[in-house]
């Protein structure tokens, strides 16, 4: 489809394609992508957690007791690496309802006739890619830091082996294939993965912002609609029906909006459908960034005096609290089409008109009383303030975390805090 080699969902179809959750891709073309992604994110998990085990089994609690630090950072790595095969294992079964999303979209897009109308489209459009490229110019670099900083001092420090078991990230000694190049395969593999999980969060955002941007326009154009009035003063259209056609429109246009795509699943209504397919998904990163933003928290806190560990934790900290936000963003985004819309249908001095229009008025304020919303696991509403509960419930977890805690550093310059 023409409309998917455009520059609004380019991104989308290139993020899905890596995954094996393009639809229109070979169906041996998206298991072999999904494979690839599954066995590469879990074999950094399987070197993390086999460490854990056999610490345990070897019965060294006082040991783990006194690294809490490092145990707390590889833990995030643990979760991010976790949440990302667990979303992409969601999207990937919820690939169905995804090409349908997507054709329902093309169809839309095709209906649209007016000029004016396809342009408010192109701006949501362009604004939800536009946060996309914002991720992605953010993430990746701060992400490669993170691992530069990181690695490249013992990479190239012959002090390195003494440090390792106390280091992060904690890895399977067993999956090291030269002790001479331990640094260098932990460094290569851990920024691997990271970046592979990483673009699995965007192939998730990248479709809901665009599936969300999409509702958006059509309540934009329903307000484009209701707003409308003759040339005549409003007052002589108080026996007037002229205006009846026009409300209809906005009464079909807000069913379509709300069963976004209307053909799809006809018993759920186009936020639920949204919501079906990316609600279980967005529930496991919610979980995930609540627990991530707290150890970082308490990592950044701990660190307090010294700039490099700090700028270390924030680059990943950000990251989160950016993906984090435009979930959230786009959920409140949500919220507020369908308040414009009821604000819009009050204001257009329906006192005034006649009371066959004025039915249809109530129409519409009726359908828009209750805000459309959109869910994470039918929990968490997504919204702005939900964002400000999760980062404030993150931060009350983090200084628990940090009472339990002093700060010893070790002094060793080569280590710059080690």
């Amino acid at each position: 489809m023409d409309l998917f080699y455009s520059q609004y969902f380019k991104i989308n179809k290139l993020a899905l394609t890596v995954y094996g959750l393009w639809p229109y891709q070979s169906e041996i073309g998206r298991i072999i992508n999904h494979v690839i992604f599954a066995v590469t994110s879990f074999s950094m998990i399987f070197a993390m957690n086999v460490y854990f085990t056999i610490q345990k089994a070897a019965g060294i609690q006082s040991q783990i007791n006194a690294e809490l630090k490092n145990i707390l950072e590889t833990v995030v790595a643990l979760v991010f690496c976790g949440a990302g095969l667990v979303k992409c294992m969601i999207l990937y079964n919820q690939r169905n309802q995804i090409k349908k999303l997507y054709e329902r979209i093309a169809a839309d897009w095709e209906k649209l006739t007016d000029t004016s109308e396809r342009d408010i489209l192109r701006a949501f459009l362009l604004e939800g890619r536009h946060s996309i490229v914002i991720t992605i110019v953010y993430a990746v670099p701060a992400f490669c830091l993170f691992i530069c900083v990181e690695f490249l001092p013992r990479i190239f420090s012959k002090e390195s082996a003494k440090h390792r078991l106390h280091s992060f990230p904690y890895y399977y000694k067993s999956m090291v294939i030269s002790e001479n190049t331990y640094d260098l395969q932990v460094c290569v593999h851990l920024m691997v993965v990271i970046i592979y999980v990483g673009f699995s969060y965007l192939c998730a955002s990248a479709t809901y912002i665009s599936s969300v941007k999409h509702v958006c326009a059509f309540q934009r154009l329903r307000n484009a609609i209701v707003y409308r009035k003759d040339s005549r003063p409003l007052k002589e259209l108080i026996e007037d029906t002229s205006v009846i056609p026009n409300l209809i429109k906005v009464i079909e246009m807000h069913k379509e909006a709300l069963s976004t795509f209307n053909d799809f699943y006809l018993s759920y209504r186009g936020i639920q459908i949204i919501e079906q397919v990316f609600s279980a998904g967005f529930f496991v990163f919610e979980i995930s960034a609540l627990t991530t933003i707290a150890i970082l928290i308490f990592d950044l806190n701990y660190h307090q005096g010294n700039p490099f560990q700090m700028m270390r934790v924030l680059l990943i900290l950000s990251v989160f609290v950016l993906y984090l936000f435009f979930m959230n963003w786009c959920g409140e985004q949500t919220i507020q089409s369908c308040n414009n819309v009821n604000a819009q249908a009050y204001n257009i001095e329906w006192y005034g008109i006649s009371l066959k229009a004025r039915v249809f008025v109530l129409m519409i304020l009726r359908r828009t009383l209750k805000p459309i919303h959109l869910t994470a696991g039918t929990i968490m509403i997504l919204s702005m303030e939900n964002f400000a509960t999760i980062l404030k419930t993150a931060w009350s977890f983090g200084m628990i975390l940090l009472t339990t805690q002093t700060s010893v550093r070790n002094k060793d310059p080569i280590f710059f805090g080690y």
